[in-house]
């Protein structure tokens, strides 16, 4: 088995990758409070918070999940999308380098842009980025973008966060055990 990679940026841990599928990952129990979510057709795992509702679908090639939590009374709903797409220059006429790379320039069209990351483990390529946005309601939104996209197979992740500012330093704890406890096989 692989060892877990940690990267750090800006003093916290920025990516866990567990890179390989086999069983003795099963023994990585889950944090309490949360519980491990399988996607065995795209080679990935990722925590969702226990209460919390998961839904997914496939539409046009694309695996699409979100994570939204119980009940709240805010004006925009704090939520969590991963969205998957294998084989993307076969399916769509783009690399998923060039996904990416239109990803983060409509992400600088449509807000502010806070702050970027970039790192590359074995074949697999991220991009992080934080950044905020205002709705046609001109309500701020907070939004931790990461784009993970595999050298090897071709298959792009695209994982997104995003809140309300004043809500951040509470949702953040939760959410971050999502993008610091990825696991993702390097062969899918």
């Amino acid at each position: 088995m692989a060892m877990p990679k940690y990267f750090f940026c800006c003093g916290f841990v920025f990516l866990l990758l567990m890179l390989d599928s086999s069983p003795s990952q099963a023994k990585d129990l889950a944090p309490p409070g949360f519980q491990w979510q399988t996607c065995k057709q795209a080679g990935c795992s990722f925590l969702v918070p226990q209460g919390w509702s998961f839904e997914g679908e496939q539409n046009r090639g694309v695996q699409k999940y979100q994570m939204i939590p119980p009940l709240h009374n805010r004006k925009i709903t704090p939520l969590v999308r991963v969205n998957i797409l294998q084989h993307t220059e076969v399916r769509t006429g783009m690399s998923a380098q060039r996904h990416m790379e239109l990803f983060m320039g409509e992400l600088d069209r449509s807000g502010k842009v806070l702050e970027v990351w970039n790192n590359t483990s074995g074949s697999l390529t991220s991009t992080a980025a934080m950044s905020l946005h205002f709705t046609r309601a001109d309500q701020a939104v907070k939004k931790f973008s990461l784009l993970i996209r595999n050298q090897k197979t071709g298959t792009l992740y695209v994982f997104t966060f995003e809140t309300m500012p004043h809500y951040w330093e509470q949702d953040w704890p939760v959410v971050e055990q999502i993008f610091t406890r990825l696991r993702l096989d390097e062969e899918v």
